[in-house]
């Protein structure tokens, strides 16, 4: 087997940094020489909850930004053909990087905040985000082609995405397949390289308005806030393209919201419900189709999920010249 180029080592390192549904990491790759090939990996996904594989391809959306923005750190550019293919649905994407000339500071910021990012379920500060800062992550998303439709506290359409975040978990609750899938995800043991550690789910909310998602592995309750601030995350369309789309609009919104030393975390059970999913678009009018609900706030910097060493599914040796 040939070794990897340690460009491209670093480069699959930082892009496994990316969040995932239950930090399954749903992603595989295969390099050629200066290429990438990424496939999501369909061992790794929520086989009940996400029978689409909607959240899969998201999560390996946000590993394809990931690859982008470390790619510029290492003065390439990634050359990006997105590939959804109705004869090989699993293929997600072809990457050739390239000399790209040393990166902007910008560039360089985004890339040192990926190390940064990490999902945070604890209490935030009890208030909204500023506008500018919010303007900042709402570009972000646009750049990849997706949208993000804020929920301040005085929003009225915020009790009643709230009461479908409560609606979706109580159905959920009754859901045994869909439970135990979900545990199998929130168990951990020593050594594991995937999934969500109990002690990094954080205590359930002992105020029935906290804009938090409520894990039933949780231990102890604790008091929330009320008032950070609620995102939708959309998109124009609803298939495999976007929502690589999305995940990759995720990741961007998501770095730039770490160099702002914003957190997030994410209510997905809203969206995996066919019902309160469509109910959600409609309380709020959204033209597109929501692909992510998350809370934005501060808090003290989160302990990060554990990763997998390697991503890499094969390596085909570099041709001689």
């Amino acid at each position: 087997m040939d070794v990897v180029d340690a460009r491209i080592e670093r480069i699959l390192k930082a892009a496994g940094d990316a969040p995932s549904v239950l930090n399954t990491q749903p992603w595989q790759v295969a390099v050629t020489g200066s290429s990438l090939t990424l496939r999501a990996d369909p061992s790794r996904r929520l086989r009940h909850n996400d029978p689409q594989g909607r959240e899969m391809f998201i999560s390996c959306g946000a590993f394809l930004f990931n690859a982008r923005a470390a790619a510029r750190r290492e003065s390439l550019t990634a050359v990006v053909t997105v590939l959804p293919d109705p004869e090989d649905e699993l293929l997600v994407a072809e990457l050739v990087f390239e000399p790209g000339g040393d990166p902007s500071a910008a560039e360089l910021e985004l890339s040192l905040a990926i190390e940064h990012r990490a999902t945070s379920r604890t209490p935030f500060d009890d208030r909204p985000l500023p506008g500018d800062v919010l303007v900042v992550i709402q570009r972000a998303a646009h750049a990849e082609g997706a949208s993000l439709r804020t929920i301040q506290p005085s929003d009225p359409s915020r009790a009643e995405v709230l009461g479908l975040m409560r609606r979706a978990e109580a159905i959920a609750a009754e859901d045994m397949a869909g439970r135990g899938e979900e545990a199998a995800w929130t168990t951990g043991w020593p050594g594991r390289d995937d999934g969500v550690p109990a002690h990094l789910l954080g205590r359930a909310p002992s105020n029935p308005d906290a804009p938090v998602r409520r894990f039933p592995a949780s231990v102890g309750r604790e008091q929330f806030e009320r008032d950070s601030t609620l995102a939708v995350l959309s998109t124009s369309g609803d298939s495999p393209r976007e929502w690589i789309a999305a995940g990759q609009a995720l990741e961007h919104a998501l770095l730039a919201a770490t160099t702002h030393f914003v957190h997030a975390s994410f209510a997905t059970t809203v969206l995996e419900n066919p019902t309160t999913r469509h109910d959600l678009r409609k309380a709020l009018s959204l033209g597109g189709y929501p692909q992510m609900l998350m809370r934005l706030g501060n808090s003290p910097r989160p302990t990060s999920a554990p990763r997998r060493a390697s991503v890499l599914r094969d390596v085909v040796p570099r041709r001689a010249e």
